[in-house]
């Protein structure tokens, strides 16, 4: 049996199997990272394994865990605890507003001959309760240690509704929010003529597995990237159960693929050599099933790109990639002159 915990943790949690999948929010026993979450005191304790051979987090090309599976954990984990140790009813449903994900320390994140355990304490900075007690919302930082080291921080903010207030919700469409419209192309009504376009290759977005690539090819545009999302419903990793918008966790994927290709064109260095590190995306309105969603990228700073993901013709959230270099790449001055990081498309008939 393997344990772990936070530094100070008098109390380790075991890692040798998954929480009940119902915590997690998965219908998958394969999907389901976090083994444990315990209260110690005033503290929110939790563990998850991490993968080496998943088909999506670990299909990558440096010998690093990926940040969105740093990211998936840390959330499953919050999940979990949030429905263990602070009463959140199972049949709530989660409204993500936001997240953040950052590694502080990215050599304790190189995958190694052993599988990497993920201690987690969750500090919560606001909460929100109902008359009855029942909490609705939080937001908070889960610091995440590997063998007692800092390795990464996730930070967001979760609301959390009845079944049927949910219902009500989304069956009564918000108005559309001030400054959020974009440029983006105006996307008619899909119908049977507006099929989803061809996804990129694999090696656009540094990948091997062509179900991995989220996005079609990009078009540049000046000093932007953009890209259209093509979501697959019967996808298992995304769609592990059937939803009423696309989740979260796709839209910051498609996302940072649309950031990959800007960055690396951007800096001449290969896509392939890049590591995101960071990640911060906040949402203002759920991504639909029935229209067009883009993603618009434009690198900002030595090492940032913003990307505007857009569906009719408005901004319904950002996300910001910060990348560096892996410290495996080849010497300085291999990798790809500058525009040449990956295949964007450069005729602006190619784009929509």
């Amino acid at each position: 049996m393997t344990t772990t915990a936070p530094r100070d943790a008098t109390t380790p949690l075991t890692t040798d199997r998954g929480v009940r999948r119902q915590l997690v929010h998965k219908r998958a026993v394969e999907h389901v990272l976090t083994t444990a979450v315990a209260r110690h005191g005033d503290r929110l304790l939790g563990s998850a394994q991490l993968p080496r051979c998943h088909r999506y987090f670990n299909d990558t090309s440096t010998p690093y865990y990926d940040l969105l599976l740093v990211a998936e954990a840390a959330r499953q984990t919050v999940e979990a605890m949030t429905h263990e140790l602070l009463d959140v009813p199972l049949d709530a449903r989660f409204v993500l507003g936001g997240l953040a994900v950052e590694i502080t320390r990215l050599p304790a994140l190189r995958i190694g001959p052993a599988p990497t355990d993920l201690a987690v304490e969750l500090h919560i900075d606001r909460s929100r309760r109902s008359r009855s007690g029942t909490l609705r919302a939080l937001e908070g930082v889960a610091q995440c240690h590997v063998e007692g080291e800092p390795a990464a921080r996730f930070s967001g903010a979760l609301r959390f509704v009845p079944a049927d207030t949910y219902t009500d919700l989304r069956a009564d469409p918000a108005p559309e929010p001030a400054g959020t419209r974009a440029d983006s192309p105006a996307d008619p009504a899909p119908g049977p003529a507006d099929p989803l376009p061809p996804r990129g290759t694999p090696a656009l977005v540094g990948r091997t597995d062509p179900r991995n690539v989220l996005i079609g090819r990009p078009d540049v545009r000046g000093h932007e990237t953009l890209a259209r999302v093509v979501p697959d419903p019967a996808d298992p990793v995304f769609f592990d159960h059937p939803l009423d918008h696309l989740p979260g966790m796709l839209l910051v994927e498609a996302a940072r693929q649309c950031a990959l290709v800007a960055r690396a064109r951007d800096s001449g260095v290969p896509v392939t050599a890049l590591v995101a590190t960071a990640c911060r995306a906040a949402f203002r309105e759920f991504a639909e099933h029935d229209a067009p969603l883009w993603c618009r990228a434009r690198p900002e700073g030595p090492s940032g790109v913003r990307v505007s993901v857009e569906q009719r013709d408005r901004a319904i959230g950002t996300v910001d990639v910060e990348f560096t270099t892996s410290p495996d790449t080849a010497p300085a001055g291999e990798g790809l002159p500058s525009g040449h990081g990956g295949e964007p498309a450069t005729d602006p008939g190619a784009g929509p």
